[in-house]
């Protein structure tokens, strides 16, 4: 007598449901499996308690093929009963295999689980594991929803997913087959190796084949060091290239450093984490929170490794404590001794004493009230010496 995986591949291309074709065999092998089958039936609990099973066997292999002979998926299970008033097989210990373009895409085990009427559709419980071959990524979780035809896969409770990149953690999963995607959703934290990063939302989508990640809800990304963190980004949209590790940021951005202690907005933050810079191709604001220096600019890039801050574009600083402010084209910050480089229509004044000056060109530093103003062949240079001195 043919088994029962003689006989689905036999049916691979007949046009009767998959259930017809279970009820077929498991009737054609029932008489010599029957007894063996009722003394392994798994203590494990099923999913519906209702209704007892109209027959059980042991190590089956369900199966689906499209019009054209190509393979689906593919279900192999220690246990399979058949329940025929709900129009589903109860599978113990599956061993799934998903298919696309005729070639095995994922594998998914999982200790309990149900196919339901054409195949159409399987549920899976505890100790979820899917395995994307090609790009070697792992998601694990309590529960899944198998949508064969579309090639979805959903992942819920206690949800991770990981390679050797990336691990991330969400209360569900959505694996969409077809396109190559992964979204993740309900408090996402996803962290990275090297650089050490950890990415906190609400929603993340990972598109494989581009290499990238993308939020369009609220998004907050630390940069540890030591396990300390050293650097904050926040932003209501954001895209992550998981190649060159360059993170975009929109909508009300804002970057927080510890080391010197800045806080920089935006609406649009561009951060290359590797080479450690940010640029801001539109307005932005950067608050020297130690010094209480604030400059604002059309655009800017911050250079970390250099502790440096380019300005341009109606650039304007302003020493909150002595309220000295400077307005020029071009502004070269230097954050380690807080000095700087002004450069075109440069307006520099103050309130106490009264004083402004003009000049194509300054340099100076706000905290110590010293600003040189250079034109032509000459210089003036301003000094003012706080009262505390006097």
């Amino acid at each position: 007598m043919k088994t029962l995986n003689n006989y689905f591949y036999d049916f691979q291309n007949s046009s009767m449901p998959l259930l017809i074709l279970v009820t077929l065999l498991l009737g054609i092998t029932a008489c010599n499996q029957q007894n063996q089958s009722q003394e392994n039936i798994s203590e494990q609990p099923i999913l519906n308690q209702n209704p007892e099973s109209d027959l059980t066997l042991n190590d089956v292999t369900l199966e689906e093929a499209s019009e054209v002979g190509e393979m689906l998926w593919r279900v192999k299970s220690k246990q399979a009963s058949y329940v025929k008033n709900q129009e589903l097989i109860r599978v113990t210990k599956p061993e799934g295999e998903l298919f696309r373009d005729g070639k095995l895409a994922y594998k998914i085990t999982a200790l309990q689980g149900e196919v339901y009427q054409d195949g159409n559709k399987i549920l899976l419980i505890e100790e979820i594991e899917v395995y994307d071959i090609q790009n070697q990524i792992t998601i694990r979780g309590e529960q899944l929803e198998w949508l064969t035809e579309p090639g979805i896969i959903i992942v819920r409770n206690n949800i991770t997913g990981s390679n050797e990149q990336i691990q991330a953690s969400a209360q569900t999963a959505k694996v969409i087959s077809l396109e190559k995607r992964i979204e993740f959703y309900g408090q996402v934290v996803a962290m990275f190796k090297e650089p050490v990063m950890k990415i906190q939302t609400e929603q993340l989508f990972w598109q494989i084949d581009q290499k990238k990640l993308t939020a369009n809800q609220p998004i907050k990304i630390e940069e540890l060091q030591d396990k300390k963190v050293i650097g904050s980004a926040y932003g209501d949209e954001s895209e992550f290239n998981l190649e060159s590790q360059i993170a975009t940021l929109k909508k009300n951005v804002q970057v927080i450093r510890t080391n010197p202690k800045l806080q920089i907005s935006s609406d649009l933050m561009i951060w290359n984490i590797p080479q450690n810079l940010i640029d801001s191709p539109g307005a932005i604001t950067v608050l020297e929170q130690g010094e209480k220096v604030i400059l604002q600019a059309n655009k800017g890039q911050g250079n970390f490794q250099k502790n440096t801050f380019v300005l341009s574009g109606d650039v304007v600083g302003v020493g909150q404590e002595n309220q000295a402010q400077l307005n020029s084209d071009r502004l070269t910050w230097y954050l380690q001794n807080q000095t700087f480089e002004a450069e075109g229509n440069v307006f520099y004044r103050q309130v106490d004493p009264p004083f402004n000056v003009r000049g194509p060109r300054a340099v100076g530093q706000l905290k110590n009230e010293t600003v040189i103003i250079q034109g032509g062949n000459s210089n003036v240079v301003t000094e003012i010496i706080p009262q505390s001195i006097e």
